[in-house]
């Protein structure tokens, strides 16, 4: 039985409600806290439709959608998670925080055309590019407000943010 020093032991409703509320400690590894800053600030740049591309073993996923809110969650054996999705459910990108240790913002020519691609490319420890999200446009034809939120990411974090 544990027993207070300051406090006598009681069962009384009153001595409950004066006790002092416990606060739960926010504890994170620094790399993603940093990783969340920026996925926070890119949530509320204004990117618009972003083209989601995951390059897997065999096979290639692309979606647009808009870089809209991301909430987090703690899942067990995998650690933090951060979820990219449309209000119906109809799109949901999930991240993991710990596998994302570089995130590059690069401004190139099309293979194809005479325009420009954004992308911000998310990379695991091994070099590897995990996930791309480029601002889509047609044939280069983007929402000038979404360039520039992008261009305002790219400056404020540089070319290259490792975790």
């Amino acid at each position: 039985m544990l027993v207070s020093r300051h406090r006598p032991l009681t069962t009384s409703c009153s001595a409950r409600a004066a006790r002092p509320k416990v606060r739960a400690l926010n504890v994170r590894a620094q790399c993603c806290s940093t990783l969340r800053g920026l996925l926070d600030d890119a949530a509320s740049a204004g990117l618009g439709k972003v083209r989601f591309i995951v390059l897997g073993d065999g096979a290639i996923l692309e979606s647009v959608n808009n870089f809209g809110s991301v909430r987090y969650n703690e899942v067990p054996n995998r650690g933090v998670l951060a979820t990219i999705a449309s209000q119906d459910k109809s799109f949901e990108c999930h991240i993991t925080l710990s596998k994302v240790k570089e995130v590059r913002f690069a401004k190139s020519k099309a293979k194809s055309g005479e325009y420009d691609i954004y992308a911000t490319r998310f990379l695991g420890p091994d070099g590897k590019v995990l996930m791309s999200c480029l601002l889509h446009g047609s044939q280069g034809v983007y929402d000038p407000a979404a360039v520039e939120a992008w261009t305002s990411l790219a400056n404020k974090y540089g070319e290259s943010v490792t975790f």
